[in-house]
């Protein structure tokens, strides 16, 4: 694992990629949304992201979600009581949970105008997709 940390931060530096630069404004609260594949409703949160580093087994720029509550159908696809992470880079938007490596599981899509949409898939010895979510800020 340490060279996948190593192979990104050279990525990093090599491309400019900076994994926190946005002009996303994600204060506030956030209802977040995960279905499956077959568009089924699993998970509903809401969530708080914070500026407060998170321990990540992918590499040193992922901050904390605070889940403030959660309702979830099944627990094992969307396991809203792992502590959960974020990182942004442009207008893409990463959640995910990232201390148990190897059994990643990511929320991944774009951010705009206070709303997101994308896919959720798990990665670390395969990839594969498991739904999609939404994410939207609260008034």
């Amino acid at each position: 694992m340490k060279f996948f940390k190593f192979g990104f931060v050279i990525f990093s530096l090599i491309f400019g990629v900076s994994v926190t630069a946005t002009s996303a404004d994600l204060n506030g609260q956030w209802v977040l949304k995960v279905e499956d594949l077959n568009n089924q409703s699993i998970a509903n949160l809401t969530v708080k992201f914070t500026n407060e580093k998170a321990e990540s087994c992918l590499g040193e720029n992922w901050l904390h979600v605070d889940v403030l509550s959660a309702i979830t159908k099944d627990d094992k696809f969307f396991p809203v009581s792992d502590r959960l992470s974020y990182t942004i880079e442009g207008d893409t938007l990463t959640i995910g949970r990232n201390e148990i490596c190897d059994e990643y599981l990511h929320l991944a899509g774009r951010l705009e105008n206070n709303e997101g949409h994308g896919d959720y898939y798990s990665f670390g010895w395969g990839h594969k997709s498991l739904g999609t979510f939404s994410l939207a800020k609260m008034k």
